[in-house]
Order: C-alpha cells, then sequence, then structure tokens
C-alpha cells in the first residue's frame, strides 16, 4: 500500500493504524472546512461539523469502500452532519467567512467575486453543488454520491445551476463576459 494515498491510509486506519488517520485528518480537514463554511456553517459550527464528520468517519471505517475516493465518502459524511445541524440551528455564514478560509487566490472561478454573487442569487442547492464541482473538484458520480442522488440528477443539477447562475450574472449590468463561467 501507498501511504500517500488516502483510499491506502483509511485501509491501514481501519486496521488500527492512529497515524494513518491521523494524516487523513490533515489532508482532508483544510477542503472539508472551507466547503462546509462555503455551504452555509458558521465557521465555529463548520469546525464542529468537520470534527463529527471525522468522528463518524473513524467509527465507520471498516465500511469504508475503496471504489469510492475518501473525500467523497468523507464529503457525504459530513453532508449529514451539516444538514443535522441546519435542522437544529437554521444559520449562515458571512461570505467574508468563506472568504477567510478560502482565499481569493484559490478561488477555482476566473472572478473574485463571483462565489459571493454565486452565494447571493442561487439557492443553497445550486450553490452546494456548484461548489463541490469546482471549488472541491468532485466529479458528477462523486456529487451524487456525497448528496445522496443520483449521477444523472447531479449532472443535471450541476448544468441548471450553471445556467441559473450565468442567466443571473447576464441580467446584472455590472457583469462582464470574460467571468462567464466555463
Amino acid at each position: 500500500m501507498d501511504p500517500g494515498d488516502d483510499r491506502d491510509l483509511a485501509c491501514l486506519a481501519a486496521a488500527g493504524d492512529a497515524v494513518a488517520f491521523a494524516m487523513l485528518v490533515e489532508r482532508n480537514l483544510p477542503r472539508l472546512h472551507r466547503w462546509l463554511v462555503s455551504t452555509g456553517c458558521a465557521h465555529h459550527d463548520a469546525e464542529d461539523a468537520a470534527q463529527e464528520a471525522f468522528i463518524r468517519a473513524h467509527a465507520a471505517l471498516a465500511r469504508y469502500d475503496r471504489r469510492w475516493a475518501f473525500s467523497t465518502w468523507l464529503f457525504t459524511i459530513a453532508h449529514r452532519v451539516r444538514l443535522d445541524m441546519a435542522e437544529r440551528r437554521r444559520e449562515h455564514a458571512p461570505i467574508d467567512e468563506i472568504q477567510a478560509v478560502a482565499p481569493a487566490a484559490a478561488d477555482p472561478l476566473p472572478a473574485g467575486g463571483l462565489w459571493s454573487r454565486a452565494r447571493d442569487v442561487l439557492p443553497a442547492d445550486d450553490f452546494r453543488i456548484l461548489w463541490l464541482h469546482y471549488a472541491e473538484d468532485q466529479a458528477p458520480s462523486a456529487i451524487a454520491r456525497i448528496l445522496g442522488i443520483n449521477a444523472i440528477a447531479a449532472r443535471v443539477r450541476l448544468h441548471r445551476a450553471r445556467r441559473r447562475l450565468e442567466a443571473a450574472l447576464r441580467a446584472d449590468p455590472a457583469f462582464s463576459p470574460v467571468e462567464a463561467l466555463p
């Protein structure tokens, strides 16, 4: 096994290797936290949700399926944790908290303020699916697993979210065609 691969680390961790699990946490925590904040968790709630996701992942490592990327499995767990938290508390993080966690240099889309605009004009589900695809580099099949939908629905929802954002941006007089979505 290559300890450089998250799938292999997950198998080692499932066999009781605490160092392997610590490496998984170290590698995946920043991305997971950034995604949780981007989907509406306040900074401190995102920390709690990420911690709870890792606790649940550790408890369920024996059920991890190597066919899927470890991050896909972890994001699925975190999504469920986030939904549990959202049922208890309806809060949205200010966009400046998202930018503090994910600096503009790491912004996967060309316009620095595009995420902020997307957050303002899109429903939460559309924003979430765009973030998973562009900011977290998740394929539609992985997004489907994370959100608990089928792969076709993930592709359709991703397409519709892009079109909704594009329509909103084109309707905005401050929009520049250079900032168009891929």
